[in-house]
């Protein structure tokens, strides 16, 4: 069944889908914050972090990636993940599908394989970027309910499974010498040393400050946790 992106997505989300490629979006720091902001979506105070229209966004900077996330009513998301698997099927010169599991793409949000299959991620390869598309119901979560959710990830073809490894004089180098852009992405690097995220505390920006602030906060919340 096929879902329209246009009446579905917000144009946000459709911009991105468009401008992923693994020499523009995903170039490095720099062009991926441009690329996610002229797409329309907002920086926030978190490093990495942007929302539009409901959907938020997760990026990094060291390999350049992108996860984008929405969730709610299952219907919704189930919608929203098709709308999406539509736009890059309309884009076959551009875009090639790849999938292990049962090619959900063309399924109606009702479709009762969604309850009886093993949903297993869609894959997309083209522009030397890959495209991952998943999707779950709703489902319990600790003393809670985790609501019905998608991820669609946006990386470089050419970034090992297991990322890039730490590189701790790249970020002592990019704290003093890097672009505001570069050391606000650079706060919320997994593993940052304890004495560069200090640096970015004190930072001459007030973005990078606030990230590096927001950064200390959550370290110090999974501590205690």
């Amino acid at each position: 069944m096929r879902v329209d992106p246009v009446a579905v997505l917000p144009p946000a989300v459709l911009a991105l889908l468009d401008a992923a490629d693994a020499d523009t979006l995903l170039r490095d720091a720099e062009a991926l914050a441009e690329g996610l902001t002229d797409a329309g979506w907002a920086p926030e105070v978190e490093s990495g972090r942007f929302g539009a229209d409901g959907w938020d966004v997760v990026s990094s900077a060291w390999a350049p990636d992108l996860s984008m996330f929405l969730d709610g009513d299952v219907r919704m998301v189930r919608g929203a993940a098709l709308a999406i698997a539509t736009a890059l099927g309309d884009r076959g010169d551009r875009w090639s599908l790849d999938t292990e599991g049962p090619d959900w793409s063309t399924w109606s949000v009702d479709d009762p394989r969604w309850q009886t299959d093993e949903i297993d991620r869609l894959l997309w390869s083209g522009r030397g970027a890959v495209i991952s598309l998943f999707t779950a119901p709703e489902m319990p979560a600790g003393p809670g309910v985790l609501p019905a959710h998608l991820q669609l990830a946006i990386s470089r073809a050419d970034t090992p499974d297991e990322g890039l490894p730490r590189d701790d004089a790249r970020d002592r180098r990019v704290a003093v010498e890097g672009s505001v852009v570069e050391r606000w992405y650079l706060a919320g690097s997994e593993g940052l040393p304890d004495d560069v995220l200090a640096r970015l505390e004190a930072d001459d920006d007030g973005r990078v400050r606030a990230a590096a602030a927001s950064e200390r906060i959550m370290r110090a919340g999974s501590s205690r946790g």
